[in-house]
């Protein structure tokens, strides 16, 4: 029994007919007439009921119908698996937007020593990133936190302070290197969702409530509607590096910081992945 008369056997039950099946497989229909005789020869049983217009399977049929599907199925995963086996090995990569210069000195490093492996980078914020390590379409990422993992193990590379930032025309930043809190908290604030209860939980503790303008998923959004004049950015320092256009001043009576982490899943690494981590550490 062969894989190929497996696939003929299915597209003539998909189709109803020999002659659909032969249109679909773009082939003519003695071969598959013939291909199914054998077929039939091979398992010694009757696939079909004869003399019908549509085609009716009988219970050795449809038994064949079904454990085709997996066969056909578990042959195609063999497949993909043994050409993947053979090609470059692809790490797929995390990084927030601020973690992108660090990261990359790594993986030049890393690529001196390994230039067959290949990488699949993918850039977003720390929840989608999150998402995408815990449900496996990452093998690596860069976080920040405040963050709550679920089935990983992080390594921390380093740690930010939160900086308020704004245009330099803005009244209460301008011409200052510092700010309080309870200036703060009678300032529209831009901030990422990533930061909201950290911050939050900074105005209780200091007695204060603070004014959440516009909250966002990403540190480039928030950033962006800072440029634009719309309130108070709270960013980790090395956004502003991102921006000619803000100003930034010190939280000067609040210990705000941020800490940025490598994470990955717990159990078996890929030896790649081991690799880096070892380079990294």
């Amino acid at each position: 029994m062969e894989l190929r008369q497996l696939e003929y056997f299915r597209a003539i039950v998909d189709e109803g007919s020999i002659s659909g099946a032969a249109r679909a497989l773009h082939m003519t229909q003695p071969p598959l007439s013939y291909q199914m005789k054998m077929l039939e020869e091979e398992l010694q049983v009757s696939l079909f009921l004869r003399g019908t217009k549509k085609i009716t399977l009988t219970e050795a049929g449809k038994t064949l119908y079904e454990q085709a599907e997996t066969l056909l199925m578990l042959a195609n995963l063999t497949k993909q698996e043994v050409i993947k086996s053979g090609q470059a090995a692809t790490l797929h990569i995390g990084m927030t937007p601020s973690t992108v210069s660090m990261m990359s000195d790594f993986l030049v490093q890393f690529s001196k020593k390994y230039p067959k492996v290949h990488f699949d980078i993918h850039e977003g914020s720390t929840f989608t990133l999150k998402d995408q390590l815990e449900n496996q379409m990452l093998d690596l990422t860069t976080l920040r936190t405040p963050i709550v993992l679920n089935g990983c193990e992080t390594y921390p590379l380093a740690k930010e302070s939160l900086l308020a930032m704004a245009i330099p025309e803005y009244p209460i930043l301008r011409g200052r290197s510092s700010i309080k809190l309870r200036e703060l908290s009678e300032q529209p604030l831009i901030l990422s969702h990533r930061y909201q209860k950290y911050m939050f939980s900074a105005f209780e503790k200091a007695g204060l409530i603070c004014d959440i303008y516009l909250a966002c998923e990403d540190a480039r959004t928030a950033m962006t509607m800072a440029e634009k004049g719309l309130g108070i950015a709270i960013l980790s320092e090395s956004m502003l590096t991102r921006s000619d256009k803000l100003h930034a001043c010190q939280i000067c009576d609040a210990d705000l910081t941020t800490e940025i982490l490598l994470a990955w899943r717990k159990g078996r690494l890929p030896e790649e992945i081991r690799e880096l981590l070892d380079m990294i550490f």
